[in-house]
């Protein structure tokens, strides 16, 4: 474990490497290492001491910067809090967090991390880089050469890209997917020749033939540059890498070779870049994905390799590797971390290029993750296009770190010794034996929730704790794959065979990733969330699954509220006030309507469908269930989207059999207190925690029944209940007010 005296000898190598000066006996110091400069500002902070104090000109008097470094995995909340405090003090613009591994600069003033061009600066810059932020007194800072203001802008091009391509004949999601993709690869080959290892001649180069127009353009593209570029980066002579364009309409090829020319792309990062082919995987699979595969977010790529911290001499695999986003992410790391110690060398930088990541990949992505490993800087990426499952590898890679495709069929059941007809299974089965027998040996891996509790998976869970596999399950909130699906989704940490004995799995529950879980997915700014509290404490709040529980419990289920009992104090368990209702409407009682547009969520079904009633209903409902008066109801398989309902009509009604009807028996809890609580914020996501399924999530009434509520008095809940029920009839008051209103009426009235 790193002394934080060690991580502050890291910065003060990295300050020196970006050109700050720290050395006392230099008139141009402008680096303090726990005090300020001056004696005012020493006064001014009494006894307390930044760990550096940076200086933007010789003649500030007090600091525009203050960097606090910490040991790895210590709480970065308090550390962001423990530097804006002195920053506060001294008057200073801008805070830098370092432990190590990650680098966060925020601007004081608003607490937001420095953006340069919309993207967040991640490392530590030299003097005139912060200067930019100070002069135009911002935490975004715009270059005026780069003609990207957001990823929206970004995002813009690539919608006009596709709308082009969509209109000169390209119909399939996917071919208008590659063919952008070798246009982006065009512009994007020439502007980053630098990092490039092979030498790229002048005459295929972007500048050399976009002026170029009609069939002209078309034939040198085609003629010239594709093949010269298959020749120098196609050198295993694997399936073609880079392909012809496809497109025939020449009008069109040259507006979009207008449109991405206007783009200086060289200035923005890769994740940015990734953007373009995000924004495309995400128009085709919205019609079309029958492989399973959802574009895993760069943040939670970022989270598995810190997870995973590959190392120079490991080898590092992804089998179902899409368009190579976490091999760049793992790539990128361990150059980064070579970097900063001054070790990466021509002589190790070819060896991490050439032995260190490997893809496999059965889709045609993997051309597009080879056209990224080249822009990455590494244009001998080891990736294989092929169906992973009926390729099996046998203790060969150090990390594992992927994103498995979420239940796709099995195509290889001899092939794995739980002869298991589950892609699912198939694919943590190729995972494991993929690993060797060191003692390091580790994977990675993203899973659709619905491993963790499915009985045609039983079996590999047993296998799992068996050989003791499983070292950690670290939940992700619901709807982290937005908008791709809703489908829930866990990192299952393993070792590989052989290795120490595991009695206690560890739990960790992600709920706030960063991002709000909408189908938009957009930042939270000004909060540390739980991925970053996670890697930067080690004290998060982490549960522990004795093995041999989990050996006794029906399925082999890793679902941890299957484990884990306690009560939180003042609340009280579901399980013992509720018990579930099975009564078969042979009575025939009125059918009704669970809908989320009532605060209560159940209406008679021809007050909500009107005329349309009977078009929407079955001809009897003599096999539905009834929905006594104060009972609840809610559909399985929606309740994770809020569909739960209370009857308060004072008659019975009858809902789908496939609903869940239950009621409260405990004479201390009124139905509308519980019906409330289970609608609330911390209702509906305990709900959501216990949402499970291939592909829809559903919630079983045993699941339910693990939620505890708050055990408050039945007068306490009564006020509640009844504040509550004066707001909704106030509610239903104006909302009959509104659609009643008459202007015309209004007016009259006026003129009495």
């Amino acid at each position: 474990m790193a002394l934080e005296r060690d991580i502050e000898n890291l910065v003060e190598q990295l300050l020196v490497q970006n050109g700050w000066v720290i050395n006392v006996n230099d008139i141009n110091k402008n680096v303090y290492h726990q005090k300020p400069k001056t004696n005012e500002d020493k006064q001014k902070l009494k006894n307390l001491k930044p760990d550096f104090c940076l200086y933007l000109d010789q003649h500030s008097a007090s600091p525009e910067i203050i960097l606090e470094t910490k040991k790895p995995n210590m709480n970065l909340a308090k550390t962001k809090e423990q530097a804006l405090n002195y920053a506060k003090i001294l008057g200073t613009k801008i805070i830098i967090l370092f432990d190590g591994i990650q680098t966060k600069n925020y601007w004081v003033e608003n607490q937001e991390e420095l953006l340069e061009d919309g993207l967040e600066i991640d490392t530590i810059k030299g003097l005139n880089f912060y200067k930019k932020f100070i002069q135009k007194n911002t935490n975004n800072y715009i270059n005026d050469n780069i003609s990207i203001n957001s990823k929206e802008d970004l995002i813009a091009v690539f919608a006009f890209t596709n709308q082009k391509l969509r209109k000169a004949g390209i119909t399939k999601g996917m071919e208008r997917f590659f063919e952008f993709s070798n246009l982006l690869f065009l512009k994007l080959i020439s502007e980053s020749n630098d990092i490039i290892a092979e030498n790229i001649p002048q005459y295929v180069k972007w500048e050399t033939y976009k002026n170029k127009s009609g069939e002209e353009l078309l034939r040198y593209i085609n003629d010239i540059v594709v093949p010269t570029l298959e020749n120098i980066f196609n050198n295993k002579g694997e399936k073609t890498l880079f392909t012809k364009l496809i497109i025939k309409d020449t009008i069109s090829l040259k507006h979009i070779i207008e449109k991405l020319d206007k783009l200086n792309l060289n200035g923005i990062k890769t994740d940015i870049k990734g953007d373009a082919f995000e924004y495309f995987i995400q128009q085709y699979n919205s019609s079309n994905n029958d492989l399973g595969e959802y574009f895993t977010p760069r943040h939670i790529v970022n989270f598995l390799v810190k997870l995973a911290n590959p190392k120079y001499g490991e080898k590092i695999y992804d089998p179902f590797c899409g368009t190579g986003g976490i091999l760049i992410s793992s790539f990128n790391h361990i150059k980064d971390v070579l970097l900063k110690n001054n070790f990466l060398t021509e002589t190790v930088l070819k060896d991490i290029k050439e032995n260190t990541v490997f893809g496999s990949e059965i889709s045609s992505n993997a051309r597009i993750a080879k056209m990224n490993m080249i822009l990455t800087g590494d244009g001998h990426s080891n990736i294989n296009q092929q169906d992973t499952l009926l390729n099996p590898i046998k203790e060969k890679f150090d990390v594992v770190i992927t994103n498995i495709p979420f239940n796709l069929e099995g195509t290889a059941k001899d092939f794995y010794s739980l002869l298991s007809d589950n892609g699912n299974s198939q694919s943590i089965q190729h995972i494991i034996n993929s690993l060797n027998n060191k003692p390091i040996a580790r994977a990675y891996i993203i899973v659709p929730e619905s491993i963790l509790n499915n009985k045609e998976l039983k079996n590999l869970r047993k296998f799992l704790v068996d050989n003791h596999l499983l070292k950690q399950i670290i939940s992700l909130p619901s709807g982290v794959f937005l908008p791709y699906t809703e489908a829930k989704a866990s990192v299952l940490v393993l070792q590989g065979f052989n290795n120490k004995p595991i009695e206690k799995i560890c739990y960790t529950i992600i709920k706030n990733d960063g991002f709000t879980l909408t189908q938009r997915r957009r930042k939270i700014n000004n909060k540390i969330n739980d991925i970053e509290e996670y890697l930067f404490d080690n004290s998060f709040a982490t549960k522990e699954i004795e093995v041999k529980k989990i050996l006794k419990s029906k399925d082999y289920s890793f679902i941890w509220f299957k484990y884990f009992n306690e009560t939180s104090e003042n609340y009280i368990s579901l399980k013992e006030i509720l018990k579930e209702e099975r009564i078969k409407n042979k009575e025939l009682h009125e059918t009704a309507t669970v809908t989320k547009h009532n605060f209560f969520g159940i209406l008679s079904g021809e007050d909500y469908w009107g005329d349309s009633f009977m078009s929407v209903t079955s001809e009897t409902n003599e096999d539905y269930k009834v929905v006594n008066h104060k009972s609840i109801a809610y559909n399985p398989s929606r309740a994770n989207t809020g569909s739960l309902s209370i009857n308060l009509t004072n008659k019975k009604l009858a809902v789908s059999k496939m609903y869940v009807t239950f009621k409260v028996i405990d004479d201390r809890f009124l139905p509308e207190y519980v019906y409330l609580y289970l609608k609330s914020q911390e209702g509906a996501q305990n709900i959501k925690d216990r949402s499970f399924g291939s592909v829809r999530q559903s919630l079983r009434f045993d699941d339910l029944c693990t939620i505890s509520i708050p055990n408050i008095p039945k007068e306490k809940q009564q006020e509640i209940v009844d504040d509550i029920y004066k707001k909704y009839e106030h509610f239903v008051k104006c909302k009959d007010e509104l659609e009643n209103f008459d202007v015309v009426e209004k007016i009259k009235n006026l003129k009495k």
